[in-house]
This record gives C-alpha cells, sequence and structure tokens, in this order.
C-alpha cells in the first residue's frame, strides 16, 4: 500500500511539473526597446498560422499610441504621430492614412480584448520587430530619430525561381525611414553601366504591337511596394540592344539613386555598385 501511495504521489509531481513547464512554454514574452510590456490579463499566443497576437492596447500605448475601440464595426483605431492605423477584426487587412495593407492572419476578440498581429501593427508604426524561438520573445526596437535624408539601404534582388520572369529588381529597403518624415518622397533609379537597361521594348499585342519605355522614372513607394527599378528576362533592353548586349554573370552593375523630397522641392543622388547574379539566363527573343 505505502509503495503504491508513493507511485501515486510520484505521478502527481511529475502532473504538475509538466503542467507548469507547458504553461511556460506557451508564454510570450514582448519586450520594447529592452522593457518587458506587462499584460495584467490577457497574454499575448501564437495563433494557428505561427503568428503572434496581441492585446492592442498595451502595446500600443507603450509605444507612445492612442488607441480607439469602435464596437459597433469591430474597428481598432491606432493613433500616433501623424499616423493612423485602422483594423477591423476578423480582417486581412489594414489601413495606414487610408493606405492599405494585407497581413497573413487575422486579428480577433478573446478574453473581452482586442487581439492583433503584432509585426504588422509594430512595423506601421516604424517599429522593427525580431521573434526568438528557442526563448519565445518578441523584440521590439523603437524607430530612431526622424531625418530628412536617411542614407537609403539598397537591395539588388534575384529570382530564387525560374518561374520569376525578373533578371533582377532594386528596392529601398528602408522606404519607412523616409515616409515618417515626409509622405511625398519619390525616387529614381538609372543604370549608369549596363546603361542598356535604361530602355526597353515589349510586345503590346496585335493593335499597339512593340513599345519601347525607359525605366529611368521617378516613382513613388507604398508600404505594399518598395520596388524602384526592375528589369525584366526577356524584356530586359531593346531588341536592337539585344543584338550586341547579353548580360552575364558576375557583370558590373552601377547605378545611381535619385532622392526627391517634394516636400521641399530638395533632390539627394547616391552610387552604388555591385556585382550581378544570374541564377536564371535571359530569355531571347525570335526576331
Amino acid at each position: 500500500m505505502r509503495k503504491i501511495f508513493s507511485m501515486i504521489l510520484c505521478f502527481a509531481i511529475m502532473a504538475v511539473n509538466f503542467t507548469a513547464v507547458s504553461a511556460k512554454e506557451d508564454d510570450v514574452t514582448v519586450t520594447l526597446d529592452g522593457n518587458e510590456i506587462d499584460f495584467p490579463d490577457a497574454k499575448p499566443f501564437i495563433d494557428s498560422r505561427a503568428r503572434t497576437l496581441v492585446p492592442i492596447r498595451f502595446v500600443s500605448e507603450a509605444m507612445g499610441a492612442n488607441v480607439d475601440w469602435d464596437g459597433d464595426t469591430r474597428t481598432v483605431s491606432i493613433k500616433k504621430d501623424k499616423d493612423t492605423i485602422k483594423y477591423t477584426i476578423g480582417n486581412a487587412k489594414a489601413f495606414i492614412n487610408d493606405e492599405m495593407v494585407v497581413c497573413d492572419t487575422y486579428g480577433m476578440l478573446k478574453d473581452d480584448r482586442t487581439f492583433v498581429p503584432l509585426r504588422y501593427i509594430s512595423e506601421l508604426l516604424y517599429c522593427d520587430v525580431e521573434w526568438d524561438e528557442s526563448t519565445r520573445e518578441v523584440t521590439i526596437t523603437s524607430p530612431g530619430d526622424v531625418v530628412k535624408f536617411p542614407q537609403p539601404q539598397i537591395k539588388v534582388n534575384y529570382p530564387e525561381t525560374e518561374g520569376d520572369k525578373r533578371l533582377f529588381w532594386i528596392t529601398l529597403e528602408n522606404s519607412k525611414d523616409f515616409q515618417r518624415e515626409c509622405p511625398n518622397y519619390e525616387y529614381k533609379i538609372e543604370c549608369l553601366s549596363p546603361a542598356e537597361f535604361n530602355t526597353f521594348e515589349q510586345d503590346e499585342g496585335d493593335v499597339l504591337g512593340w513599345q519601347q519605355a525607359s525605366r529611368v522614372q521617378f516613382t513613388r513607394l507604398t508600404i505594399m511596394n518598395k520596388t524602384i527599378f526592375s528589369v525584366n528576362r526577356a524584356y530586359y533592353t531593346t531588341r536592337e540592344n539585344m543584338k550586341t548586349f547579353i548580360p552575364t554573370d558576375g557583370m558590373e552593375l552601377k547605378f545611381k539613386l535619385t532622392v526627391l523630397r517634394k516636400c521641399s522641392g530638395e533632390e539627394r543622388e547616391y552610387i552604388f555598385t555591385e556585382k550581378m547574379k544570374l541564377p536564371y539566363s535571359v530569355v531571347r527573343l525570335e526576331e
């Protein structure tokens, strides 16, 4: 009898320990600039899409934003400085200053709290977000000081699958830093070498036929689109240039970025150089 009682007690202790460990493993910690955010009642959790959902009021207010809730439309409004984010529960779309952003998961009502996808809301407030799987910790870093002309972080992208018809495309990775200061920046890329990328011809069908266009033009970026310059593997230049110009792996790509601050009319220019990568060959058009 004493042996049976000892076994039951042992299993009971193991069950308590397992429950405690499981609960601890389910916990998600959120820190903002090194300080842990306190969630007094409803806790953050990982949803079925492996996304972190948080009670939005605690996080937003920790970031210095104001939060309003419209129970009739189930819409939360987050206001900070000149920006307003609106998100409706159960929707995959959020809006910042009326510009739509598509999320890859949904907010919900849980424990009488409004839970929203943490990464999307934080990044719309210009914060950086990192997730540590081993510690189940979300680290949020506030943006730095607002700068009139931030140092542009340019990235040249290459296709990862042959089905991607692009040869390469150039993105401004820190476009949010520009948008914080002035909503009317525009950007232009000009290829200095090879200059053949600046113009191209494309077959527009039986009615219009072949049309020539320039890639060197100012464009305004959005939250969802950071691409300034894009080159197609088939229409990478004009048909005349194709007779003598064929891009090769390792070819030097040198280009000039022009940033136009339309709020004041100021312009700045930056030069970038890198070696091209061609994981997939260009498409040769038949005459």
